[in-house]
């Protein structure tokens, strides 16, 4: 891969041309600043092959702009995440500390403080980062491949969902307490941050908790007018 330090000393990266078919979408860009050779390809392989949902292609995208820049400024993986996994394995942990929602705080905390040690601007990568619309627009529009497909919900994706959105919401506000802690607005000892999901029916006020929803399939007005449709 081409590149060197910019006068600031900072990277910079090959402006070569990728052969494949160029855009001026976010990706298309990405995959000329980072020289991501061959990436279109592999990102319709993973797609028609391996089925791969546009976020799991997105994270590969994120993946690769991550693996480029670390490569090209000679940054060990394994050292910034601190030995814990093998030198194969590291590029999937960093990624994961940076992005996952169960990745305790302070873990983050000491993987940007190295990359930060070491020179990276970990920020501005992140900020060429790509999500799954992105992805989409992507293949619809620059490589005129439609990402429409027949989705039928499920139990257990919408149960995975909804314990996702619950997680992620008693994350932000437990980081939230912290920071109001750490200046000294509030005092609080080892606060334990709890989220629950309710649903309410507008029609009939009942309230349910969503796996109680879920397993009795219907609220209260509309067993009522089952009941009394079957009673006609």
């Amino acid at each position: 891969m081409v590149g060197g330090k910019s006068a600031g000393g900072g990277v910079e990266m090959s402006n070569t041309v990728d052969s494949e078919q160029q855009c001026s979408c976010k990706i298309g860009k990405d995959i000329d600043r980072y020289d991501l050779a061959g990436l279109n390809e592999d990102l319709q392989y993973r797609r028609n092959e391996e089925d791969a949902s546009l976020r799991a292609l997105a994270d590969h995208i994120n993946k690769r702009i991550l693996d480029a820049v670390l490569s090209q400024t000679g940054t060990d993986l394994a050292n910034v995440a601190y030995g814990a996994v093998s030198a194969d394995d590291a590029l999937e942990a960093v990624y994961k500390t940076l992005t996952s929602d169960d990745v305790p705080a302070d873990r983050e905390a000491r993987v940007r403080k190295r990359f930060e040690q070491t020179g990276v601007d970990i920020e501005e990568i992140e900020s060429h980062w790509v999500t799954h619309p992105t992805v989409r627009a992507h293949f619809n529009d620059c490589l005129d491949i439609d990402t429409a497909r027949t989705t039928r919900i499920t139990a257990e994706t919408a149960r995975n969902t909804i314990e996702w959105a619950r997680t992620r919401c008693s994350r932000v506000v437990a980081q939230t307490i912290s920071r109001l802690s750490s200046a000294e607005l509030v005092a609080i000892g080892d606060a334990k941050v709890s989220v629950m999901i309710q649903i309410t029916c507008s029609k009939c006020g009942s309230t349910y908790r969503f796996s109680t929803l879920l397993k009795e399939g219907t609220c209260a007005c509309h067993s009522d007018e089952n009941a009394g449709s079957t009673g006609q």
